[in-house]
């Protein structure tokens, strides 16, 4: 199972900028290519947490998704666009939706308000209310973002079933974490009977989330080892769970230093890598997000040398 009309296998895409801080608009289209020629991915995802979309203007919003949707229907694939309200309301929820849809999004991912994170999960409701608000809004599929502890945002069972007993929610991208949190939800949707599809986003625990029954990704992680991810997924399919298991940690140090806290070093992370790997020709972030340290550099390029990821 898939995506309705999506996909299994959803690459989340940085967004490379300029020395002066502009949106690189050559380097996004190569990263976006580059994506699309790898075997196994369907869609590619624009602003979301991965393309630093809170430190993007609605302008620039719509100009990632224009390059990116072009790219990708070119290929005959399909790009999803984050819904990341600003202000964050309801209402300017819609908004962003209803432009993305205008601007050729295929399907639309769809984050909660910052204001979730002061207590949402004691007020499930509110969840569902955005959820429906939006979701009644567009026509296009959506994918609501289930974001772990490290959100702050305390997403409930009783917030998850809300969300997810909106029509038009037809699938989660589940980023609790850890293998637990995956299976909780995982056990819940299937539960709630309504064939919502639950992509793994947890890059620190794919072969647990593979093995416990993911329906596909929506990663960053794509960005620098798609290989290994889709191979690691074939494998469990195929109950070779050793071999699956030998990809796994043979990449578990690599994953640990891109993924380490603090999170908001993520993007700059990924971007180096790409940088080290000959894809992207800066590693340039927006402040507050801080580049890598000198430590962090280091090690994260032995990583890709033993791994034979670098250029």
């Amino acid at each position: 199972m898939s995506v309705p009309n999506i996909g299994r296998h959803l690459a989340a895409l940085v967004v490379p900028f300029k020395a002066n801080s502009d949106i690189d608009d050559v380097a996004l289209r190569r990263l976006c290519q580059h994506m699309l020629s790898t075997d196994g991915i369907d869609a590619l995802v624009v602003n979301a947490n991965a393309g630093e979309v809170d430190a993007l203007t609605e302008d620039e919003r719509v100009q990632v998704l224009r390059i990116a949707r072009d790219e990708a229907h070119r290929a005959s694939k399909k790009v999803v666009a984050g819904v990341v309200p600003f202000p964050g309301t309801n209402a300017a929820a819609v908004r962003t939706a209803r432009t993305m849809q205008d601007e050729g999004a295929d399907g639309l991912l769809l984050l909660g308000p910052t204001s979730f994170a002061r207590g949402v999960d004691a007020t499930p409701e509110v969840a569902g209310q955005y959820a429906s608000d939006v979701a009644s809004a567009v026509k296009i599929p959506i994918i609501y973002f289930m974001q772990g502890p490290m959100s702050g945002i305390n997403y409930t069972p009783e917030t998850v079933r809300a969300i997810c007993s909106v029509d038009n929610i037809v699938a989660v991208k589940d980023t609790m974490w850890t293998p637990l949190g995956f299976d909780t939800n995982l056990k819940l949707l299937r539960k709630l009977g309504r064939g919502t599809v639950v992509l793994s986003g947890n890059d620190n625990c794919l072969f647990h989330n593979f093995a416990s029954g993911s329906q596909g990704t929506l990663l960053i992680l794509h960005l620098v080892m798609a290989k290994a991810i889709i191979e690691m997924e074939r494998l469990v399919m195929a109950n070779d769970l050793d071999a699956a298991r030998a990809i796994h940690e043979r990449h578990e140090p690599l994953v640990g230093m891109l993924f380490a806290r603090p999170m908001l070093k993520m993007a700059s992370r990924v971007k180096f890598a790409l940088k080290h790997m000959g894809v992207l020709p800066s590693d340039a972030t927006r402040l507050p997000v801080p580049p890598v340290s000198p430590d962090e550099a280091k090690a994260i390029a032995a990583q890709l040398n033993e791994l034979g990821l670098a250029r």
